[in-house]
């Protein structure tokens, strides 16, 4: 049987399943990445074979299955509903629905405009936290998004440290444009404090101290290209004041 994720606030594109697993999480390399709040790197996972569709919940993480929690392995059945955090995924039996398929492309043939096809949309860009409250976490980034503390942020940070419209970043080609929007405390590419700039794969973004790396996926994963800040730049001239101070003291036993 051909089952299928049909995510209700479109979150992610329709998934079919595979034989075998399927895992579902924050973290990049999952089968299913979700940023939202709440869901761990590795969430839980669906399992695919021949006694059909089980819901495998890691440990510690939440799960809810038709508004009921679980835990463990459970089985699933066509029209089950998932819960994730705040996001809501129903199980589909996809053979069902390739008569419904076939009844809205016959309704485009006649001319009928009530009939969308939907293409599965891939990001492009994708952001994972490497330091801070966020850490381990990744988010998909298909189109602007803004980052900072309001509630209505694409990407919340809720600390004091950043600020309510933080920044903003927005794809362009193969790059993002990364704007900061007047934050107390800065944002940063590469150590760098920025107001506008680019950035690519590999680089690194701070909104204050909070440090994401942006990602392509389906490229290797590079260390993150960090410089010194400034603060680094101090150790010569402490060590010039060092040996200035050594001289004269010399200078002043004689």
């Amino acid at each position: 049987m051909a089952m299928k994720l049909v995510f209700q606030g479109g979150e992610h594109p329709q998934f079919p399943l595979p034989e075998g697993s399927s895992s579902i999480g924050s973290a990049l390399e999952a089968d299913v990445p979700l940023g939202n709040d709440g869901i761990e790197p590795l969430h839980c996972e669906l399992l695919v074979g021949a006694h059909g569709v089980r819901l495998r919940v890691i440990p510690g993480a939440r799960v809810l299955v038709n508004d009921r929690p679980v835990d463990g392995v459970i089985a699933l059945r066509g029209d089950d509903v998932l819960r994730i955090a705040d996001v809501k995924i129903r199980l589909v039996d996809a053979v069902d629905e390739l008569p419904r398929a076939a009844a809205s492309h016959g309704s485009v043939e006649r001319g009928e405009l009530n009939a969308t096809m939907v293409r599965p949309v891939i990001p492009k860009f994708a952001l994972r936290a490497v330091s801070g409250s966020m850490f381990g976490r990744s988010v998909p980034l298909q189109a602007s998004l803004t980052i900072g503390r309001a509630e209505d942020a694409g990407l919340r940070i809720p600390l004091d440290s950043i600020s309510r419209q933080h920044a903003r970043l927005t794809p362009a080609g193969n790059e993002v444009l990364v704007e900061d929007l007047g934050s107390a405390n800065g944002t940063w590419i590469n150590g760098k404090r920025i107001t506008r700039a680019s950035a690519a794969h590999g680089d690194e973004i701070s909104f204050d101290k909070e440090r994401f790396q942006l990602l392509v996926p389906g490229q290797p994963a590079i260390v993150p290209k960090r410089s010194r800040r400034a603060g680094n730049t101090r150790w010569p001239w402490l060590l010039a004041a060092l040996a200035a101070g050594a001289a004269l003291a010399a200078w002043l036993i004689l």
